[in-house]
């Protein structure tokens, strides 16, 4: 799958939400909603915060929330959508056949960055992603374009010679992402010290130098 397919797939059908607002003020009251929820589903998680809750963190009127939101569960679904879509960009490094670690190192780092800044909402994701049938489809979503994005990668580097043959490709993706997801939800989102506390850097540099023991063709 290209990389234009797997951006297909985190662009699939998704709940309806309300439109951006058409002028500055709009979109600045709006921004402002979304950041007071942020907040607040950080400190007191989903199911603790109230839509009374938000328009007052904001400084603003109940009225002005239901002008951008019909509900909480849409405020919700809004933020998580955005966090999938701008992690997706994110963490985006151009392939280098000539040193395919590297690319995967810088990668990695910039997807464990993200997270770390964007840990609450990541814990949203995965709690809420576990009962809620929506956020459960968007986070299917978001996963399968990361799969299918690295998978591209990793059929490159197959093509050109870097990795080796017989590899399966998106069995190989699957478990490189679902390995560096899963020690960012530990290690950010959970935090109960569990995992060692080393930076992104170094993080990312273990996770490549384990990637390419497995499958980068060695001299």
């Amino acid at each position: 799958m290209t990389d234009a397919a797997a951006r297909a797939a985190i662009e699939a059908p998704r709940p309806p939400v309300t439109p951006d607002p058409p002028t500055p003020k709009g979109r600045d009251t709006r921004d402002r909603l979304l950041a007071a929820a942020t907040t607040l589903f950080a400190e007191r998680g989903y199911a603790g915060v109230r839509i009374t809750d938000i328009t007052k963190e904001a400084g603003l009127s109940g009225g002005a929330f239901y002008r951008y939101f019909t509900d909480r569960r849409e405020i919700m679904l809004v933020l998580l959508q955005d966090l999938t879509d701008e992690a997706f960009e994110f963490i985006r490094v151009p392939w280098d056949d000539t040193d395919p670690m590297d690319a995967v190192m810088r990668s990695t780092e910039l997807y464990f960055t993200f997270y770390e800044s964007h840990r609450a909402l990541f814990g949203l994701l995965a709690e809420l992603g576990q009962t809620d049938p929506e956020v459960s489809a968007l986070w299917a979503r978001a996963r399968q374009a990361f799969y299918s994005r690295f998978a591209h990668v990793l059929r490159r580097g197959v093509e050109s010679d870097r990795l080796r043959a017989g590899v399966n490709v998106e069995v190989a993706a699957e478990m490189i992402c679902g390995m560096t997801e899963f020690y960012a939800f530990q290690r950010y989102a959970l935090r109960d010290g569990v995992v060692t506390a080393v930076t992104p850097r170094e993080a990312a540099r273990t996770l490549a130098e384990i990637w390419a023991s497995g499958i980068l063709r060695q001299p």
